[in-house]
């Protein structure tokens, strides 16, 4: 089973020109999951504004791809669990990667793949938490509660 303990690669993720459904940020995450924990997702074609045309590319999808919605109210959020959020959008049509320490790793529609911090937009857009069954996190590794994180933006 991967796990967390590993400094997680993603380096060569960062200052990627986007290019919807060729490198966009499903793409850095299929990459990211495929470096780190050698888990390989689908590659699903997906259209430039799919999320309006009555798709849902990752509701659809990520069951089968061995994601699970993290079930709690607070969405405590662990090393490698993906951030959905729904941008402009009546579905989750953007995603990123939780790196610890309040960090995420996107690559947001018409902008280089980067890391920043988990606030404001990028917060208020969140519709869900999703977490690989074949990723684990050590018990005693610190989680980050984005109720917490909230109150500390007020």
């Amino acid at each position: 089973v991967p796990d967390c303990e590993h400094i997680m690669r993603y380096e060569h993720l960062k200052g990627m020109k986007f290019e919807h459904g060729v490198q966009d940020c499903y793409t850095i995450l299929r990459q990211f999951y495929q470096d780190n924990f050698n888990i390989t997702l689908g590659d699903y074609a997906r259209q430039d504004g799919w999320w309006d045309k009555g798709q849902n590319l990752y509701v659809d999808n990520f069951r089968k791809e061995g994601f699970h919605l993290v079930d709690s109210p607070r969405w405590e959020l662990k090393k490698a669990d993906v951030i959905l959020m729904a941008m402009r959008s009546p579905v989750a049509n953007h995603c990123a990667i939780y790196l610890g320490d309040g960090n995420i790793l996107h690559h947001f529609y018409g902008r280089f793949s980067n890391v920043e911090l988990y606030k404001g937009l990028w917060y208020n857009a969140t519709v869900g938490v999703i977490r690989h069954k074949d990723v684990s996190v050590p018990d005693d590794f610190q989680v980050l509660n984005i109720l917490d994180l909230r109150k500390g933006m007020m």
